[in-house]
């Protein structure tokens, strides 16, 4: 009886420490995350730096008689849609930064509550009334 519990217990132990480690594995995927929002972040600041080169450009052909105005109008025009794009992809990036952050936070304690709940559910009840019962049982074997 004794090695059946021990069995018991060391096997929900096993159980529970892997699912310990594969939620843990949630953090790693948060780190992914925020660096995919840190990337982001980079894409955005370079679409700006390419928004205010295009209006440039348009400023330089707006100087170019008769066709100028028309091309540098088109240039500005793809600049505001470089902006709009830039600023999606901006919120994106802080958007995923905290969503990575959250996933981050929430891993660990998530990993510690599963795990703990995996190995105490099973084993507890089972230890209560082992405690119990084994004086119980050594009694009657002292008897015969």
């Amino acid at each position: 009886m004794d090695a059946a519990l021990a069995v018991w217990v060391v096997g929900w132990l096993v159980v529970a420490v892997t699912v310990y480690s594969s939620v843990r594995q949630l953090e790693e995927l948060g780190g992914t995350v925020v660096t995919a929002g840190e990337g982001l972040d980079e894409t955005s600041r370079a679409l700006v730096r390419a928004s205010r080169g295009l209006r440039q450009t348009g400023a330089a052909f707006d100087d170019i008689p008769f066709v100028g105005d028309t091309i540098g109008r088109e240039i500005t025009r793809a600049a505001n849609d470089v902006d709009t794009i830039s600023g999606h992809v901006a919120q994106t990036a802080r958007e995923a930064h905290t969503a990575g952050e959250d996933v981050r936070g929430s891993a660990s304690g998530l990993a510690w509550a599963l795990g703990a709940a995996v190995a105490l559910v099973p084993t507890v009840p089972i230890l209560f009334l082992y405690l119990l019962v084994r004086p119980l049982v050594a009694q009657r074997l002292k008897q015969k």
